[in-house]
């Protein structure tokens, strides 16, 4: 089969692809989910579904990109074609958001190892859309229609509208560089919501989590997959984390991107945060000299290109795109959020979205423009048991604290004099299941305790021993 009729197939397949994506069961040849990935062929055409999922090339560097497919149900193939791929492989400044952001970069389809000679590359003309600002996406127009390609045997794939939401099984399709053979690698797996209350923060709250084999640099950008439709549900981001990029259908309009509709108002956005906010991850209540807990506050320093500016804080990512609870517009000369964080432990996120004016209304659309941060709020420590033992001396243990934590630290000292520090204190030692405390009156006790699993400690706390325990 030459050439030319191969792609032909290709592209009958492509037109076909809506229908078969519909019925089929199982589009990973029975990957089983967890395992490393595989290195994907394309010269039986076994994976010609995938041709449009390509090498994306910067002069930053490279990244993987995929060919969206922008036709509606049943109708042709219309308009310029347009990738989807990682925000911060066209721009990587967090809290940038742009609009028509010329770029000198060309994408690759057709990438598969056992087909070299088909590798066919093109020139990508623009970023219509990129954001570093509580997402990780990019909108970018190849010099080519959609139709041309197409009929060239790269077949585009659809945007899922919503994100699935449990569980459900994934497939990634990308090019991560970290392997001898270059081309397109599979690996299947679960995704899942993130729930944004536990963990590790990650760039941008509110996105989705998954446990891929083999997601390395090169990555960035690819495809989440529906195993069973083959549709987009998300975009890799960094590491294991993800972003639906559903909304982006308002965006098209008869195969054409569009930012400004009723539905669709992506914006230019430049929020430059202060380095000590932007890397503050893990806050924790303080003490005071009474040793009550006082909550912590953002302290959150930012300049922003609007002349106002609205926040709020929430429990769930999502909750920053509803309109709900916002603040007053606030002028943009004194970019500082210092309200309290908590009492709750656990994730909070910081919602920020830039206003032309006061009166300007927060609609649906304009907050897909919304900028966040997050933060984990330390629980509080764990309070020790202190007993008496039969020769007069006090034990201290936690068990009333397992599962929540299973380690605990502490050191003593003086209670005058004694300062609890901070976590880097080299005073701290590990505590074993019971532990005998000196025998000088007043005693300060300061410790905290740690999940192993999550690696997050609590925060820190003290007790005074005054005078000995009572038998």
């Amino acid at each position: 089969m030459n050439f030319k009729l191969t792609a032909l197939v290709i592209f009958l397949l492509g037109n076909l692809a809506l229908n078969t994506q519909a019925i089929a069961l199982d589009i990973s040849d029975s990957l089983k989910n967890g395992t490393a990935s595989r290195l994907l062929k394309n010269s039986k055409n076994e994976s010609a579904r995938w041709t449009g999922v390509g090498l994306l090339t910067t002069t930053e560097g490279t990244c993987s990109a995929t060919l969206i497919d922008t036709r509606a149900f049943g109708s042709k193939a219309t308009g310029p074609a347009y990738l989807i791929t990682s925000g911060h492989c066209i721009i990587k400044e967090i809290g940038t958001s742009k609009l028509n952001h010329t770029l000198d970069a060309s994408v690759t389809f057709n990438y598969f190892n056992d087909t070299v000679k088909r590798h066919t590359t093109y020139k990508v003309r623009t970023a219509n859309w990129t954001s570093m600002v509580g997402t990780d996406l990019a909108i970018l127009e190849v010099e080519k229609t959609l139709e041309q390609l197409m009929l060239e045997g790269i077949v585009p794939l659809k945007l899922a509208p919503l994100p699935p939401l449990g569980t459900h099984d994934v497939l990634n399709v990308g090019i991560p560089g970290t392997f001898p053979e270059q081309g397109l690698r599979m690996s299947a797996c679960t995704q899942e919501i993130s729930t944004t209350l536990s963990g590790v923060p990650p760039t941008f709250p509110g996105g989705f989590v998954n446990d891929c084999k083999d997601l390395a640099p090169g990555s960035s950008g690819s495809p989440i997959l529906d195993r069973r439709t083959n549709k987009i549900t998300s975009i890799v981001s960094e590491n294991n984390y993800s972003f639906s990029p559903g909304f982006l259908l308002n965006c098209f309009s008869n195969g054409v991107f569009s930012n400004n509709t009723e539905t669709c108002k992506l914006q230019n956005i430049n929020i430059a945060v202060d380095f000590r906010s932007l890397f503050k991850t893990t806050v924790r209540p303080t003490l005071d000299s009474a040793g009550y807990e006082v909550s912590p506050t953002w302290n959150y320093t930012f300049n922003i290109d609007t002349p106002y500016y609205r926040y709020k804080s929430v429990r769930d990512a999502m909750s920053c795109e509803k309109p709900d609870d916002y603040s007053g517009a606030i002028n943009s000369a004194t970019g500082l959020i210092n309200s309290s964080i908590g009492p709750e432990p656990r994730m909070h996120i910081l919602c920020i979205i830039g206003a032309h004016s006061k009166e300007q209304k927060l609609t649906s659309a304009l907050l897909k423009n919304v900028f966040t941060h997050s933060v984990h709020l330390a629980e509080s420590a764990p309070k020790p048991t202190f007993n008496l033992l039969t020769d007069g001396r006090t034990s201290i243990t936690w068990a009333d604290s397992y599962p929540v934590f299973t380690s605990h630290f502490f050191h003593t000292g003086p209670a005058d004099t004694t300062q609890c520090g901070d976590l880097g204190d080299e005073r701290y030692k590990k505590a074993a299941s019971v532990e005998v405390l000196p025998s000088h009156r007043p005693l300060k006790v300061c410790s905290y305790g740690q999940n192993e699993a999550e690696l997050q400690p609590s925060a820190i706390r003290f007790d005074l021993i005054r005078t000995p325990l009572l038998p």
